[in-house]
C-alpha cells in the first residue's frame, strides 16, 4: 500500500501528528512525507517512511509545484493530507483524507484521530533507536550531568509568548534552594537562542547546568529528554517534544489555546496566565508585531507551586 502523507510545517504540529503515522507501523505500507526540513526529523525515524520530500514555503505556493515534481508518477493508494493542499487535489490516488477546518475547541491528536476515524484516542510517539539512545547518555556524561535533571526551554518563535528569561531563572534556583532533588539543569534551542540561553545558564546556582541550545538536532534532544526528570517551557515543539518522551512536562501558556495545544500525555501539565487566550489576544488593542510580552501575569510562585505538586 502506497501513501502520501502530507505533514506539518511546525515542529510541534508534526509530532503531534505522529498519532497517525503509529498507525501504520509493522504494517505493509510504504510513506512518502511531503514536510519542511524543521519536522523532517520527527518523521524520518519511522521505519514504514520509505521517502521525505522536504520543502521550503515560497511566494505564491511555488513550493507545491516543486513537491509535485518530486513525487513519483503513480496512483497512490491513500493520501493524508494534514495542510488541506492542492496537491492531493491534482494528483491521482484511491482514497484522500483531508484535515479541514480545525476544531477551536478540540485538542488537535483528538482531531487528528477522528479524521482517521480510529475507535480509541492515540497518543503521539516517536520511534527512537538504541543507537540515539547511547548518543544520549553519552552526551549527558560527557557534560557531567547528573541525574534528577530539568529540562528547560524558555524561547519560542514568538517572543510575545516567552515567559520571561528572569523569571526562569528565580523559578529554577527556587527550586534548587528547596532541595526538590535536581542536579542538574540542561536548557534547550535552537541555535539562533544559543545567547539567551547561555545568559539563562550564568543565572543559573549549581554548575551542572549546560546550555544545549543550537548543540544537538531533534532526534538527539528527544533521546536526552527521555533521560530528564521533569521539563518546564513555553508552548513549543520543545513541549509537545518533552511530553512524548514521557516525561513529566509543564507547558507555560499565554496568547496561545490550551484547549488545542496543551502538552498530551499522562505526565503533562500546563499552567496559563490569569489573563486569558480571548483577553490576550482577542483585545482591541492587540498586535502580534507588538514588543510587549504577554507572559508576565503568570507569576513565579504559581508555576513554583505547580512544580513542587508535580515533581
Amino acid at each position: 500500500m502506497k501513501i502520501l502523507f502530507i505533514g506539518n510545517t511546525r515542529l510541534g504540529d508534526a509530532i503531534l501528528s505522529t498519532c497517525i503515522l503509529n498507525q501504520f507501523e509493522n504494517k505493509n505500507v510504504e510513506v512518502t512525507v511531503i514536510c519542511s526540513p524543521l519536522s523532517r526529523e520527527i518523521y524520518e525515524n519511522f521505519s514504514v517512511v520509505k521517502n521525505i520530500i522536504s520543502i521550503i514555503k515560497k511566494k505564491k505556493g511555488k513550493h507545491w509545484i516543486e513537491a509535485y515534481r518530486a513525487l513519483d508518477s503513480q496512483v497512490w493508494d491513500l493520501i493524508i493530507d494534514l495542510r488541506n493542499t492542492i496537491i492531493s487535489r491534482i494528483i491521482r490516488k484511491k482514497k484522500v483524507i483531508r484535515f479541514g477546518k480545525p476544531n477551536k475547541k478540540e485538542h488537535k491528536v483528538i482531531s487528528m484521530c477522528k479524521l482517521m476515524k480510529l475507535n480509541d484516542i492515540c497518543s503521539p510517539k516517536i520511534p527512537i533507536t538504541k543507537n540515539n539512545h547511547k548518543k544520549a547518555l553519552l552526551s549527558l556524561k560527557n557534560n557531567n550531568l547528573m541525574s534528577p535533571i530539568l529540562a528547560i526551554a524558555p524561547i519560542t518563535n514568538w517572543h510575545r509568548k516567552n515567559w520571561p528569561l528572569n523569571n526562569y531563572a528565580e523559578l529554577i534556583n527556587m527550586l534548587i534552594d528547596n532541595k526538590v532533588g535536581i542536579k542538574s539543569v540542561i536548557i534547550l534551542g535552537s541555535y539562533n537562542e544559543r545567547e539567551e540561553c547561555e545568559g539563562l545558564k550564568k543565572k543559573i546556582k549549581i554548575k551542572t547546568a549546560v546550555n544545549y541550545a543550537g548543540k544537538a538536532n531533534i532526534t538527539e534532544i528527544y533521546a536526552i529528554l527521555r533521560n530528564c526528570k521533569m521539563f518546564i517551557g513555553n508552548d513549543s515543539g520543545l513541549m509537545h517534544l518533552a511530553a512524548v518522551a514521557g516525561i513529566k512536562t509543564l507547558g507555560l501558556f499565554g496568547p496561545s489555546k490550551v484547549e488545542n495545544y496543551s502538552p498530551w500525555g499522562k505526565q503533562a501539565y500546563f499552567l496559563r496566565t490569569t489573563k486569558t487566550y480571548d483577553d490576550l489576544v482577542l483585545s482591541k488593542t492587540y498586535s502580534r508585531h507588538d514588543n510587549s510580552n504577554l507572559m508576565k501575569s503568570l507569576s513565579v510562585e504559581k508555576v513554583y507551586k505547580k512544580v513542587l505538586k508535580i515533581i
